[in-house]
């Protein structure tokens, strides 16, 4: 798979709504602990790259040799079908013993999760970067390891921005608008900026926004999409649709075919983009974009935030074979084995020894230190799969047919309120 990052998000905004109903009511049936076996385990990993399935034969391959008598049964799925193929192996008993997705909180909630203690090395917990290891915890417990990541932000064409008259990304709203004035009046029909707003990343357009004006989706621990913030930050993307400040009908625009090429054929000046990602940084590349990076700009006097994405590894609950699953998942987390597999997929770490190795890399160095600054969406409370079915359709549906912000806002809170 070339785009990782967009089959990714497809599945947050569709398959998750079937995850949590299935999750759900294998929890409420009580299901026992599934018997495991401790020889032998299943390791089910999504396909990002092309390069997927080669890394993981040879570190099966390795594992097993300096294991003998060990057997890691390996299977590689495309994202699109991977939620769906991981449920059906929750419902009919037959749990994998590591599972790679980009949810977990759903199955932690269900217990079907062993606790990060369980399953890790004191020395692999440690190397977790904290802000990733936070956002695998459920309810003040690691139940997830952070596996890969991706930080977003916004890319600049410097060539549209130094024609406009300014040195750089602007810092502020004010400065932004400001900028997209300026190069809507330069000529060739520039789009001043990218709005991806449709299912597939529309809820990462708009957090982020709402991060840079003081908002977000919780506030001290409870849900505030309907916040005074948040509802600006809806009406502001509206008015910049108005006003011809983005590409035709951005509530129905995605990232891989829309923002994303604009921006590399030159036509767009500013685009919501994720740091060091093959599936975007090969199309601005080829397109011979002199490109900068920068953090939305803020309002408000909120802080310059980055948004990060990460994927996790869960291990189910299966008896006999915690000792298995440490040992596989201690050899994974080698920098000499994790490393060449974040090389692989093109996307960033998430332990400090990884961080360490990379960060005078060519190709992602320079996106390393970014991982620091990273705020994700919350990922660990079981009701945010529902929030993304419904978010994936409506935001977008906000701005292209400008219906109140605090009315579809308070839509999306009630959802969240009443899943807890």
């Amino acid at each position: 798979m070339s785009h990782p990052v967009p089959r990714r998000a497809v599945l947050r905004a569709g398959a998750s709504l079937a995850s949590a109903s299935a999750v759900a009511a294998l929890a409420a049936c009580g299901r026992p602990v599934a018997a495991g076996d401790p020889d032998s385990i299943k390791v089910v990993i999504a396909q990002y790259t092309e390069g997927t399935q080669p890394y993981w034969r040879r570190l099966v391959a390795k594992f097993e040799d300096r294991h003998p008598g060990k057997e890691v049964k390996l299977q590689i799925i495309d994202w699109g079908n991977l939620q769906t193929q991981i449920n059906t192996m929750v419902q009919t008993g037959q749990l994998p013993d590591i599972a790679n997705l980009n949810l977990f909180a759903d199955y932690a909630d269900a217990d079907l999760l062993h606790p990060a203690e369980d399953v890790l090395t004191p020395e692999v917990r440690a190397d977790f970067l904290p802000a990733f290891a936070a956002n695998a915890s459920f309810r003040g417990r690691q139940y997830a390891l952070p596996f890969l990541a991706t930080v977003n932000g916004m890319y600049y064409n410097r060539t549209i921005l130094r024609d406009a008259g300014f040195d750089g990304a602007p810092r502020t709203r004010d400065q932004f608008l400001d900028a997209v004035e300026a190069i809507k009046a330069l000529p060739g029909g520039l789009v001043p900026y990218g709005l991806a707003l449709g299912i597939e990343s529309g809820h990462y357009e708009f957090g982020t926004w709402a991060r840079a004006a003081g908002g977000g989706w919780t506030a001290d621990g409870r849900w505030a999409i309907d916040s005074e913030r948040n509802v600006e930050t809806l009406g502001f993307l509206q008015d910049l649709a108005r006003r011809g400040y983005t590409q035709p009908n951005p509530g129905q625009t995605n990232r891989p075919d829309g923002t994303w090429p604009l921006f590399a054929q030159g036509r767009a000046a500013m685009v919501y983009g994720a740091f060091g990602a093959r599936a975007f940084l090969d199309l601005i590349e080829e397109g011979d974009v002199d490109y900068g990076l920068a953090v939305h700009p803020v309002s408000h006097g909120a802080e310059p935030v980055a948004h990060g994405i990460q994927d996790y590894l869960m291990a189910f609950r299966k008896s006999g074979n915690r000792e298995l699953v440490r040992d596989f998942l201690s050899f994974f987390y080698r920098p000499e084995n994790y490393v060449p597999y974040l090389k692989t997929e093109g996307l960033l770490p998430t332990t400090r020894s990884a961080v360490d190795v990379l960060k005078d890399d060519r190709r992602v160095g320079r996106y390393v230190g970014m991982t620091g600054r990273a705020r994700f969406d919350p990922t660990t409370r079981p009701v945010w799969a529902e929030l993304l079915g419904v978010m994936g359709n409506d935001l977008g549906r906000a701005v292209s047919e400008n219906e109140p912000p605090a009315k579809v806002l308070r839509e999306f809170q009630a959802i969240a309120v009443s899943g807890g």
